[in-house]
């Protein structure tokens, strides 16, 4: 590998290591807290940051009342994926509202071959996990 990748696979990694480490100081800080509290408390720091500067407007209907992120900007929606992201990452499992595992259900060979050659199929294109839900989803809706 070259010195230019091995150091660009070391940034990558040195900053999913400090992500992890943020996230865990996030969840120590807002432990307990309700996902619309965690939103609120973080969405201008990440509507701030210098990779986004989107700026905070006046919420209408349900938002009356509070700061949003203005949807007319560029980077609206990057900023916006962001902060859900860190918001779930900080929330994990809490987040989710699911308390306890999965029932376990057995598959019949023939949905699991025709399953596998679906996730075969959708493989060759970008989004493929949505791609082969959505197939899914349609084919029930016959």
């Amino acid at each position: 590998m070259s010195k230019a990748n091995t150091t660009t696979v070391h940034a990558v990694i040195n900053a999913a290591f400090a992500y992890a480490e943020g996230i865990e100081q996030l969840r120590k800080a807002f432990k307990g807290k309700a996902r619309d509290a965690v939103t609120k408390a973080l969405i201008g720091d990440v509507a701030s940051h210098p990779k986004y500067q989107v700026p905070m407007v006046e919420g209408t209907g349900r938002f009356e009342g509070t700061k949003v992120l203005d949807s007319e900007h560029a980077k609206y929606q990057a900023c916006r994926k962001a902060l859900q992201r860190i918001v779930s990452d900080v929330l994990g499992a809490e987040s989710s509202g699911h308390q306890e595992p999965a029932e376990e259900i057995e598959i019949p060979a023939a949905i699991l071959a025709a399953a596998e050659k679906l996730a075969k199929l959708c493989a060759e294109y970008e989004g493929a996990r949505k791609l082969a839900s959505t197939a899914v989803a349609q084919a029930f809706a016959k």
